[in-house]
């Protein structure tokens, strides 16, 4: 690679798959660092935070519930890369949270609230206590 490409070169964000001219290493948005070759994009939503979770097994666990019932989910820690515990966002105190794509937003939050809710019940989390669990 010569020296004029590197300076010609732009970034694309792998979470929301914009564009950033060269010289920008992270997206501010998602504050993940960018690749080289623009993502492809399974939909053209934005991705929206629908849950913000404590630790990456809740994230992990509310996940899971969302993508039984096919939708696609990410799980973005608030962590630094390589910095431990050290947050990428002093205004926050969770873990990390859960995007999906705006389309999807009101369903997972009902799917999440209906697993939440069966959760305080107690005893045992059926398919069959979530709305929309028998798909």
């Amino acid at each position: 690679m010569n020296p004029q490409e590197t300076e010609d070169a732009v970034g694309f964000c792998p979470e929301c798959g914009r564009e950033y001219d060269a010289g920008v290493v992270a997206c501010p948005q998602c504050r993940v660092v960018l690749v080289s070759e623009r993502p492809v994009a399974p939909d053209s939503d934005v991705p929206v935070v629908v849950r913000r979770v404590p630790d990456a097994a809740a994230g992990a666990l509310l996940c899971g519930v969302l993508e039984q019932d096919g939708i696609r989910t990410v799980l973005r820690t608030a962590t630094l890369p390589g910095y431990g515990s050290v947050m990428r966002d002093w205004t926050t105190s969770e873990w990390g949270e859960i995007l999906v794509a705006e389309s999807d937003l009101l369903e997972a939050r009902a799917i999440l609230a209906d697993y939440l809710a069966a959760l305080e019940r107690g005893g045992l989390v059926r398919d069959e206590d979530v709305e929309g669990g028998e798909r």
